[in-house]
């Protein structure tokens, strides 16, 4: 029965990892242009990992192939990946040739840790700066609550925490502090990732620069069930910049045609996109 179901699988795994592992004991997962480190304990990004899958490679690269298509992706430039966990959509970025470098912004000190490791596992610390803070709407320091379980869902938003976790403080930055401290113009920007859990608004708050140079962004937009307010506040601020929408929320085979970002509604209650 186990055998027969990932969950079950995965739930069995974890439980033996936290019986015989040693404290901060991580694992190297190798695939086969790159390899990751990653923690056991954590039940989603981890364990897909250790599964021998990608995360979210395939959708970064659609979002890259349809910018292609239209004519607005910027060959060589910078990604910038915001909640950049340990960092495996930066190396990702870094290993399809099309980027020339990258900034990697993750407020979690583990993540961090971890991030750093596997940008000199795969030979790119001089190619992606790694920012420790949380990107927001203005500079200072944030409660950030981390989920014990996993650990892509710590939040700085009191209505997106979810888990049982302790609180820590965190450093926060506008990604135009970021861009200007790093001495990276807006126009050399080729794609913005943003994964902040339920901080996006915050983020987009910050980033003036990028959205007056109409950077192209692939964001999960997370939201509670007929939260329209929260949709009609992200249409308001990307609305002036950007004109179309791509939801890739249904995986890649189902991705939903491009549209109006005017049109933009809610069907899932996290919606990944690519707006441009």
């Amino acid at each position: 029965m186990i055998g027969a179901s990932p969950r079950l699988r995965g739930l069995a795994l974890r439980a033996l990892l936290d019986q015989h592992l040693a404290p901060g004991a991580l694992c190297l997962v190798p695939f086969g242009d790159h390899a990751l480190y990653v923690d056991p304990r954590d039940d989603k990004i981890a364990l897909k990992l250790m599964g021998g899958r990608c995360w979210q490679r395939r959708e970064l690269e659609t979002a890259i192939d349809a910018l292609r298509r239209v004519g607005q992706f910027r060959m060589g430039g910078v990604f910038i990946d915001v909640g950049a966990n340990i960092g495996a959509l930066s190396i990702y970025a870094l290993k399809s040739g099309l980027f020339s470098e990258g900034i990697a912004i993750e407020p979690d000190p583990h993540n961090f840790a971890i991030l750093n490791r596997n940008l000199s596992l795969n030979g790119f610390e001089q190619r992606v700066r790694a920012i420790e803070a949380a990107a927001s709407r203005g500079a200072g320091r944030l409660q950030l609550v981390r989920n014990s379980k996993n650990h892509g869902a710590h939040s700085v938003e009191r209505s997106f925490r979810s888990g049982r976790g302790e609180g820590i403080e965190v450093e926060a930055l506008t990604l135009d502090d970021i861009l200007a401290q790093e001495g990276v113009d807006a126009d050399r920007v080729s794609l913005v990732k943003i994964d902040v859990e339920g901080h996006e608004l915050a983020v987009l708050d910050g980033m003036s620069r990028l959205l007056d140079a109409r950077v192209p962004i692939l964001v999960e937009l997370t939201a509670d069930r007929d939260d329209v307010e929260r949709l009609q506040r992200f249409k308001a601020l990307l609305s002036p910049h950007y004109d179309r929408v791509l939801d890739l929320s249904d995986g890649i085979e189902n991705a939903q045609p491009s549209r109006s970002l005017c049109d933009l509604t809610w069907r899932t209650s996290q919606a990944d996109l690519l707006i441009c």
